[in-house]
């Protein structure tokens, strides 16, 4: 990929930055032509080298926005950053530590107050050791981000399974109710064929069927409403 940092380094401090220049090239019949062309080719072209994406970064750093960005993401030491560390070297108790730079704020500030009111010209000093403390307190927090990242996503998965569970749960306690419904309807359908094995008197009639528009319920035999049960059953 050709350099593009030459004309787009000296927009970057504008707080709109103009679209690099290159983004003319990329015309529909530049991306057309793109399809067809071999990379090698392209890259050799003027009009589709700017087209032809980069390839991914596996080491070292790269330029983003006017920044510089690590490709392996990972917390650097005091050291790199020109910092002094004010607490030992191996293993150690973060809580502890946390808790002492912490005081040693206080403290601090304390003399910085002091500082300014008997000699002003000496605060600096003063500044320069909170921040020192400041950075040490936040690089023993941010030693914990891929611990937190870890138990967060452990915490989501519970939630998940959680939440399925109890999906789960209510299915099946609403399957059960169903189940019930379907064998008390059984049991009243089993009734309802033994009272119709003979017409009763005063029963609809045909006439008042074809007049109503409605059935005799007690005309519908048990085999009958069993199967439209059955049928209701299997949809759900």
């Amino acid at each position: 990929m050709p350099d593009q940092s030459q004309s787009a380094g000296q927009q970057l401090d504008a707080s709109y930055p103009a679209p690099p220049d290159y983004y003319a090239q990329f015309t529909d019949a530049n991306v057309a032509r793109l399809a067809s062309t071999d990379t090698d080719a392209a890259l050799d072209d003027p009009e589709l080298k700017f087209l032809v994406p980069p390839v991914p970064p596996l080491s070292g750093s790269y330029s983003g926005f006017g920044r510089l960005w690590q490709v392996q993401d990972r917390l650097p030491t005091l050291a790199e950053q020109n910092i002094p560390q004010l607490y030992s070297e191996g293993p150690i108790d973060r809580i502890t530590e946390l808790k002492r730079l912490n005081h040693s704020i206080l403290f601090e500030f304390l003399d910085l107050v002091d500082v300014l009111i008997k000699d002003p010209s000496q605060f600096s000093a003063r500044t320069e050791r909170i921040r020192d403390i400041l950075v040490n307190a936040h690089h023993l927090i941010n030693e914990y981000r891929s611990h937190q990242a870890k138990e967060t996503l452990k915490l989501m998965l519970q939630q998940q399974i959680d939440a399925k569970r109890e999906s789960t749960r209510i299915t099946l306690e609403k399957c059960k109710e169903l189940q019930a419904e379907v064998e008390r309807l059984r049991q009243e359908a089993a009734a309802v064929d033994i009272h119709t094995s003979a017409p009763e008197a005063g029963g609809h009639t045909q006439e008042q069927e074809e007049t109503t528009g409605y059935a005799d319920p007690s005309a519908i035999s048990a085999a009958g409403l069993q199967a439209i049960l059955e049928e209701v059953l299997a949809i759900h």
